[in-house]
């Protein structure tokens, strides 16, 4: 009997031995991260175990990952996260048992205030989307879900939409039907007060409807969408205002059938918002109007989006109304929306005879004028100061507001070069104070980056002081209980 035991024993240990040593070593290379010397090189160790692991010890290495909490550097919780992509890529279907294990690592990452260690949540949930096929979409789709709606923490918020955009956009066959029970759900957080992330939720919603791309799509679902969204157009954040612009180009895209129906009231409201003050939202406004003008077909919607994109238009008038209060009454008439003037106008070409058309067409320039000299920002004053010849020509436009000749005048081409060359300038001078804007606001954005990178510095700084002080309080701890036991000692010797 012993002797069966001693040949035993030497075929069980060396697994365990190598299952403590493979702990081990994972445990001090995550360690090294911490230290910016030995950051590259751990980290390279990392990838190699990773790439070079064994099915069984698939649990293992994920359980390593997942004992780091929040107390450990930045660079320790990105990496932690970006293993799972190197794992994913690496052994693929292999991981299938464990995948819902390593969505719960993602998941326990998306609280992190580290803006980085988010977007490695979003690229390790694209990597297990298209490289563990092996079990359902559904797997990855419902936890983040649930964590979308139910989690009031908003960096949770922003990694968990973030996470379900990338994931549903990298999927290649997304469970449809469960995407667009889910739809509903996630487009109640969009008048919930509770939830802040809403550029990122309108880029989930965006990915969501591209990915059903109109199979199984229903009428009422748009019908609660557009206007939904449509009202963060107007949003004093530029980021929802973007985000809203591609999620309304999303469904031009993908709603060949059903966009159509809208069509009319859509492209009244971006038409309302195509001069917006960032240039990237003004290029994405731009994008989307001709992603809509594109569609065939101008059917009549339905009355409900009709009736919020009235509200959301009346929000817009009414700040213009606020910058034209001192003008005439028949300059406030001519200061109405483009797009409806222009409406009117054809009308009434459709319907007058040929003498009514020449006084239409002038009529029509005049509302051109009207609308682009409402669109002037209230900084034009400060351009009227500086150039007197710029002033006199915006004085210049109001007072020819009020037709000069009759319909049957064959004069009536000179005002119209005049209106134009007057149209340039001022379109000259909205450009140069968008210029302007948008550089002022590259420059907040830069010393924001600047600033939190200043404070990050120091935040490092303080945590090596307090490590370096924890080392030398235990180090004088430790030297004067030796000197106290040095003491004891030599004091009993002469007392003997």
């Amino acid at each position: 009997m012993p002797s069966v035991q001693i040949r035993s024993s030497p075929s069980l240990s060396p697994p365990a031995t190598m299952v403590t040593d493979l702990k081990q070593r994972v445990i001090a290379c995550l360690n090294r991260l911490s230290d910016r010397d030995t950051l590259s090189l751990a980290a390279a160790e990392l990838d190699s175990i990773a790439i070079n692991l064994s099915p069984e010890n698939f649990s293992l290495f994920i359980n390593c990952l997942q004992s780091t909490d929040y107390s450990a550097k930045s660079p320790v919780r990105k990496h932690c996260v970006s293993l799972l992509s190197v794992l994913s890529r690496s052994h693929g279907d292999s991981l299938s048992p464990h995948l819902s294990k390593m969505v719960s690592t993602v998941l326990r990452r998306l609280r992190d205030p580290d803006s980085s260690v988010r977007a490695a949540c979003a690229a390790a949930s694209v990597d297990m989307t298209t490289n563990i096929t092996g079990q359902p979409f559904s797997i990855l789709f419902g936890p983040m879900i649930e964590t979308l709606i139910h989690d009031c923490d908003p960096n949770a918020q922003i990694g968990a939409a973030v996470c379900l955009a990338a994931a549903v956009d990298a999927a290649d066959e997304p469970d449809v039907e469960q995407l667009q029970k889910a739809l509903p759900k996630i487009g109640k957080l969009l008048k919930s007060e509770g939830f802040k992330a809403k550029p990122e939720l309108l880029g989930a919603i965006g990915s969501v409807i591209g990915a059903i791309g109109g199979r199984n799509s229903e009428k009422a679902l748009l019908d609660w969408l557009l206007p939904n969204v449509s009202e963060f157009l107007s949003s004093d954040d530029w980021r929802a205002r973007k985000a809203a612009a591609e999620t309304m180009a999303r469904v031009a895209v993908a709603e060949e059938e059903l966009a159509p129906l809208y069509k009319k009231t859509c492209l009244r409201i971006l038409e309302s918002r195509r001069f917006d003050k960032v240039k990237l939202v003004r290029e994405t406004m731009n994008r989307t109007l001709g992603l809509w003008k594109q569609l065939e077909g101008d059917s009549t919607e339905v009355s409900e989006f009709s009736s919020s994109s009235k509200s959301a238009s009346s929000g817009s008038s009414a700040t213009l109304g606020k910058r034209s209060n001192g003008m005439k009454g028949k300059d406030r008439n001519s200061n109405a929306p483009l797009s409806s003037k222009l409406n009117d106008v054809e009308s009434l070409d459709r319907s007058n005879t040929p003498k009514d058309v020449e006084e239409s067409k002038e009529k029509r320039n005049h509302s051109k004028l009207g609308a682009k000299r409402v669109l002037v920002p209230a900084k034009t004053s400060k351009v009227k100061e500086n150039g007197s010849n710029k002033s006199q020509v915006v004085q210049s436009s109001s007072d020819e507001e009020s037709p000069e000749t009759d319909s049957g005048s064959s004069s009536s081409s000179s005002p119209a070069k005049n209106n134009a060359d007057e149209l340039s300038m001022i379109r000259n001078q909205i450009t140069q104070i968008e210029k302007q804007q948008s550089s002022l606001l590259d420059l907040f954005q830069r010393f924001m980056e600047s600033s939190q990178n200043g404070m990050q510095t120091l935040e490092r700084r303080v945590r090596g002081l307090e490590t370096s002080l924890s080392v030398i309080s235990t180090d004088l701890l430790v030297s004067r209980t030796i000197t106290r036991n040095e003491n004891y000692k030599r004091n009993a010797c002469l007392q003997n």
